[in-house]
């Protein structure tokens, strides 16, 4: 490979060589220091190359060969460059263009990070951007061991980080700190409290002394389970309480809806300003939005992408959208239903451990506004474990 570089730099020719005696110009050439290559008979003759200055000088060879010589083909920078020698354009363009690329090369073009798993990417880039590391910055610019410092103390959850600058291209590598599993200490004693008003349905006692019964009420912090023994001997131990104790729940809520109110919402009636993008700069397409008197805005990038991978080039888009005042008046169906959804919510988001046991649900008209009251009896888990001090 390097010898076909050197021979293309320097230029060659193939050549046809026709006659009596080309075995013998074949040795002439030899004797003379003249190198040939890919040398292959043909009719009457036979077809090689050779340097192109070494074909100034083959004539008094050929000639006493006796074989006439005649170029097929020119190969190599030396025939480009006369080619082309009258257009001066070319070799300007050629020079800025590898100037250019020298300048661009000298920026991030792409960042990539890998190992995030519960730290999100979009986090980590906004960090990353913070401490200088993002697409259009002057690599050199960039202190690694700066950006590393400030990202694993603002982000607890990393335990390493590297960011390796590879050309145009900036790969951080995170990794994740392992949780250690929360040990429950058990040698400290606790009882078990009630975490809310209720009817006792259910007790399972694991470790303990059940001070409640079944169908027995209690209010929010009473005694349900004791870490507190004592036997018919007077011998006293401590535990730390275990126990599951499901009760009936009463959970009340009221919720309100007015009879009349406005919201803003998006029309079709929209505007769009473009910018080229490309590394730090931003170039307008487009100056002007057409004027609403009530608008929002939104803005997205579009960018090139090569192998999967984003290039700092393309168009941010930015869109106005009119906003048109709506005014909404539910009638009592409407409102029912709004009232409905919401409670649904509530069961399953804030309540989704506890099972609905009981739903009286009240929907009243107060003038401007509706009302609901809602009651509920909820079975769920009261127990909340409440460490003590054990004193001799």
């Amino acid at each position: 490979m390097l010898v076909g570089i050197i021979r293309r730099c320097k230029g060659f020719v193939t050549v046809l060589v026709k006659g009596k005696s080309p075995e013998r110009f074949i040795n002439l050439c030899a004797g003379n220091g003249i190198p040939l290559w890919s040398t292959r008979p043909t009719e009457n003759g036979l077809r090689a190359r050779m340097f192109r200055r070494d074909y100034l000088e083959i004539r008094p060879v050929a000639r006493k060969a006796r074989v006439r010589v005649r170029i097929v083909s020119k190969h190599g920078a030396p025939f480009f460059a006369a080619r082309y020698r009258g257009r001066i354009g070319l070799p300007i363009g050629a020079a800025l263009g590898i100037a250019l690329l020298i300048f661009l090369s000298q920026f991030v073009w792409t960042i990539k990070i890998t190992g995030a798993q519960t730290v999100s990417e979009h986090r980590l880039k906004a960090l990353l951007a913070q401490s200088g590391v993002r697409e259009g910055v002057r690599a050199k610019d960039v202190d690694v061991r700066q950006v590393k410092r400030d990202i694993l103390l603002q982000v607890e959850e990393l335990g390493w980080l590297s960011v390796n600058l590879i050309g145009s291209h900036a790969e951080v590598e995170v990794k994740e700190k392992v949780k250690k599993p929360e040990m429950e200490d058990n040698s400290v004693p606790r009882n078990i409290k009630a975490s809310a008003d209720g009817v006792i349905t259910d007790i399972i006692t694991e470790r303990g002394t059940a001070r409640v019964k079944k169908h027995s009420g209690v209010a929010k912090g009473d005694l349900l389970v004791s870490g507190f023994n004592s036997d018919k001997h007077g011998n006293i131990s401590y535990v730390r309480a275990e126990a599951v104790v499901r009760a009936d729940v009463p959970v009340a809520k009221k919720l309100t809806l007015p009879k009349s109110f406005c919201y803003d919402s998006l029309t079709e009636n929209k505007s769009d300003r473009r910018r080229l993008r490309f590394l730090l700069w931003e170039l307008p397409c487009s100056f002007s939005f057409k004027a609403f008197d009530s608008v929002a805005y939104t803005q997205s990038t579009s960018l090139l992408t090569v192998n999967g991978t984003e290039l700092p080039l393309g168009f941010v888009t930015e869109t106005a959208h009119a906003l048109n005042e709506t005014t909404v008046s539910p009638d009592r169906k409407q409102a029912e239903d709004a009232f409905q959804n919401a409670l649904l919510l509530y069961e399953f988001f804030e309540k989704g451990e506890g099972r609905r046991a009981q739903k009286n649900v009240t929907v009243t008209d107060d003038g401007d506004r509706y009302t609901c009251n809602v009651s509920y009896i909820f079975n769920e888990n009261i127990a909340e474990g409440v460490d003590f001090i054990a004193e001799e």
